[in-house]
């Protein structure tokens, strides 16, 4: 096969992308969509030594698999799976998890099946939007502006407010607008521009805050193309955070700072972690970040340590702690893999909490962890690969006990899990 050939091929799996893979020749096909059972035409765009990448060019046979999509929509390209029956999707989410632990074993684990919190749709409480012609965008599938204004993901108070800003005459000043929420409607917005606040555009603003009742506003001027907010928000109009409730703790959202967009999914996450860590004298979490599973801790062992890089995460987490009145719980700054050395040599670590990004653990914690010893390593992913490969350079001194799936982003190709392992 050659770059402009077409062929037909049945699409039998996903990539971590959610988008199809099938098979010619014997080699992999990445597509540019479809879903398992799909048998589609293709012309090959991209040729490479192991693979082939290939874009759809029309359906042949449809699969049984799929559902009518109920996004208005359709060149979208933020949600992998709106065409994808549910059951389908939560399917391949727990078979993503086995296949990733079935290549570090001779025998298979036992997953269970996704857990699911809340609602497949209007879960998102934070979502970012480019401007253009005076409407809010997100990008297409292949990296168009498609104006919006509506999102089945985002929460309700969010749409309100999406709907009521197509139109407005300051957005001619915007490159992006971030709409954050909480579960008691309040919202924060957040406006980004490539030049300096100009003050008709900020009067503009504060007026349609105070007719929609948007309760904040930040402004930030991006001068780097990187991301969509730039390195400094300054706050211009009302409240500066609104509040969120999680696991009965409450934590400050403002302008930029991180917390999970699905609060029903992280909560299901919090207490995954706290049923397995009840009655330990010690827990250290590394990777702490604001504190969101950390906090919730204090409640089932004596001490809780949490380690996380961002100092601005552990002065939040610090505060938040203290709002909460929560004692026997420390946050401490700097990189898992310098810290918790450090902490193997003050004591014992009953349980280990390990809530790492998608690159996994770095081999220096694996190290520290296998010298420290613990009881129970429970193991935070979001990256099903990492996961497996993190379990195995742990080695056999530890045991999966058990593997909860937690899906945190529906109709999205992502899957969440909590692993509890136990020191033999």
């Amino acid at each position: 096969m050659e770059v402009f050939d077409h062929a037909e091929l049945e699409i039998v799996d996903y990539d971590h992308r959610g988008r199809g893979i099938g098979k010619v020749d014997g080699a992999v096909v990445f597509l540019d969509g479809g879903h398992i059972g799909d048998v589609v035409e293709v012309e090959i765009t991209k040729k490479k030594k192991r693979f082939y990448e290939a874009h759809i060019l029309r359906t042949l046979i449809k699969s049984a698999l799929r559902a009518k999509n109920p996004c208005p929509y359709t060149d979208c390209g933020g949600c992998a799976f709106l065409e994808l029956s549910r059951e389908a999707e939560l399917a391949w989410k727990k078979k993503r998890i086995e296949d990733a632990l079935a290549r570090i074993g001779d025998e298979p684990t036992h997953v269970e099946d996704v857990l699911v919190r809340g609602g497949d749709s209007a879960y998102r409480n934070h979502m970012q939007f480019h401007v253009r012609d005076r409407k809010l965008c997100l990008y297409g599938k292949n990296g168009e502006s498609v104006p919006v204004k509506r999102c089945m993901m985002q929460t309700d108070s969010g749409n309100r407010i999406l709907f009521a800003l197509t139109g407005q005459k300051f957005l001619d000043a915007l490159s992006f607008v971030g709409i954050r929420t909480n579960r008691a409607g309040e919202v924060l917005l957040i406006l980004v521009g490539d030049q300096p606040l100009r003050e008709k555009t900020k009067t503009a603003a504060v007026a349609f805050a105070v007719e929609h009742g948007v309760s904040g506003l930040y402004y930030s001027e991006r001068k780097s193309k990187k991301g969509h907010y730039g390195e400094r928000l300054t706050h211009i109009y009302g409240k500066a955070a609104i509040t969120e409730e999680l696991a009965g703790y409450r934590y400050g959202i403002a302008g930029t700072n991180f917390f999970q967009v699905n609060p029903e999914g992280a909560e299901a996450i919090i207490r995954g972690v706290a049923d397995a860590v009840k009655g330990a004298d010690t827990v250290v979490e590394l990777y702490s970040g604001i504190g969101m599973i950390t906090l919730p801790l204090h409640e089932e062992a004596k001490e809780v340590v949490g380690v996380e890089i961002s100092a601005d995460s552990v002065d939040y987490a610090r505060k938040t702690a203290e709002e909460n009145g929560v004692k026997n719980v420390r946050y401490i700054a700097g990189a898992a893999e310098d810290i918790l050395p450090r902490l193997v040599e003050e004591g014992p670590i009953d349980v280990i909490v390990c809530d790492p990004p998608r690159a996994g653990l770095h081999e220096t914690v694996v190290k520290s962890i296998q010298e420290a010893a613990p009881a129970s390593v429970i193991y935070v992913s979001c990256n099903p690969a990492t996961l497996a490969r993190d379990i195995r350079l742990l080695g056999d001194a530890y045991r999966v006990e058990h593997v909860q799936p937690i899906d945190m982003f529906p109709r999205s190709a992502h899957v969440e899990a909590v692993v509890l392992m136990t020191n033999q």
